[in-house]
């Protein structure tokens, strides 16, 4: 057996008995001192490795366990219980609004306009001209080119009628866009407010359009990109 196939053999397994490994340990007084080495280098890793084990070991190691999912849970969750929070905010804000005074349309818009400054989109994909055009399908409406800085398009009630929601990043802040549905029974005011927002609707082919911004934002540039790029099929 060569030196280097020795060696292999030693490293593999320093307490091998093959018999042709220990036939060349015999015949060459090099490899035997090697092979002596290994033995005792074997024997210090082993030693090495036994460590009393306490008692609570087992104790211990499952309350850190325990501590570190605790973390990790909290650090997880902290966002989605700072979402939930703003969202029963909201819906407090909401109610309140509902039980004194009747909520015209607009003042429904106004409500989830609080609503639009936590609210994330339902899907994980970039919205993008296909995504917002797949909703206004069911409207039979489309957008011949993107609004810039839509960030979320979300369906929405609004008297109980399915609506969509665009929530629009802009210079003057976020902006909200409602496409409602047309109805005979419904209509939409043609300026609203309240103490943080205000909003103006108008009346297209098949649908009403409500547009929403911070008080004193100028919403005639929204508008203007809303009606210039929605169109309806026959």
């Amino acid at each position: 057996m060569d030196e280097l196939e020795f060696r292999r053999r030693i490293y593999a397994d320093p307490e091998t008995t093959d018999s042709d490994v220990v036939e060349a340990a015999k015949e060459d007084e090099k490899k035997r001192h090697f092979w002596n080495e290994q033995k005792k280098l074997d024997q210090q890793l082993k030693q090495a490795l036994k460590v009393d084990v306490p008692d609570d070991l087992a104790n211990k190691l499952i309350w850190q366990q325990s501590v570190d999912e605790f973390t990790r849970y909290k650090r997880k969750n902290r966002w989605y219980m700072a979402m939930a929070a703003s969202v029963a905010f909201t819906i407090g804000i909401g109610l309140t609004m509902w039980y004194h005074q009747p909520l015209s349309l607009g003042g429904q818009a106004l409500a989830h306009m609080q609503y639009a400054k936590v609210e994330q989109a339902h899907s994980k994909l970039p919205v993008d001209l296909n995504m917002v055009n797949a909703k206004l399908a069911s409207f039979g409406a489309s957008f011949s080119d993107m609004i810039d800085g839509v960030e979320v398009a979300n369906y929405c009630h609004l008297s109980s009628i399915r609506s969509l929601h665009l929530i629009v990043n802009t210079p003057q802040g976020k902006m909200s866009v409602f496409v409602v549905p047309e109805r005979n029974d419904i209509s939409v005011p043609n300026e609203f407010s309240d103490s943080e927002f205000h909003g103006e609707g108008m009346s297209m082919e098949h649908a009403k359009i409500m547009i929403v911004g911070e008080k004193g934002a100028d919403l005639s540039e929204m508008k203007k990109a809303v009606t210039s790029r929605l169109q309806f099929s026959a």
